[in-house]
């Protein structure tokens, strides 16, 4: 199935154009997206996750055509 994807901050993502669509599977999560997009278990927890511009979990099954928008928070002080 097809999604819209988005990624922000310092987070990159390697043979993935930003702000295209990309092919997953049916159904998958987040999390089993963000697994596809080679980045490691480790690292997923620090980002958030953005379905149709709400924040939602990385277990959130994913549907046809959403628009899934990932966020890496960056602090300093």
């Amino acid at each position: 199935m097809k999604i819209f994807f988005e990624y922000l901050g310092l987070l990159h993502i390697e043979d993935i154009k930003n702000k295209s669509y990309i092919d997953v599977e049916s159904g998958c999560t987040a999390a089993e997206m963000m697994t596809f997009l080679k980045i490691r278990k480790e690292h997923q927890k620090f980002i958030s996750v953005f379905i149709n511009d709400e924040e939602k979990s990385r277990h959130t099954n994913l549907k046809e055509n959403d628009r899934v928008k990932l966020f890496l928070p960056t602090g300093g002080g």
